[in-house]
């Protein structure tokens, strides 16, 4: 009979200390706790938004990098193809020709030159 009454006195306990769990809080502190996670919210959203900014500058600057890259890859390869055809002629036509094929890809180069800067100055607009 002692160990039931222990029990029925150990289940009252345990049920009193649940139901105490589940007590409503006051307006103004369920308002706080609204807000402080609002703000906690709003927060982490900015960070994440600063976050996909930065690296999608990020993946843009290696894009014109890479565009850049191909370009000047591009000129290379045509001044070889120019030069290679230079060699057919001989005498002052073949330098006329290495040399104009020269001013071509320098041009070339000029304009990726300036390009790059262009693109750079944006970026540091930017960040």
């Amino acid at each position: 009979m002692a160990r039931i009454m222990t029990l029925c006195t150990a289940a009252l306990l345990a049920a009193g200390l649940l139901a105490g769990c589940n007590n409503a809080k006051s307006p103004s502190d369920v308002a706080k706790d609204v807000n402080s996670a609002s703000q906690a919210a709003a927060e982490k959203v900015a960070n994440a938004q600063g976050d996909v900014q930065s690296e999608q500058r990020d993946e843009q600057h290696v894009a014109a990098t890479q565009q850049e890259n191909v370009s000047k890859t591009e000129a290379e390869g045509d001044r070889k193809v120019a030069l290679a055809g230079c060699e057919a002629l001989s005498g002052d036509r073949q330098q006329a020709c290495k040399d104009q094929a020269n001013a071509q890809y320098d041009s070339r180069a000029i304009g990726r030159s300036a390009t790059s800067r262009a693109r750079r100055s944006l970026a540091e607009r930017l960040a």
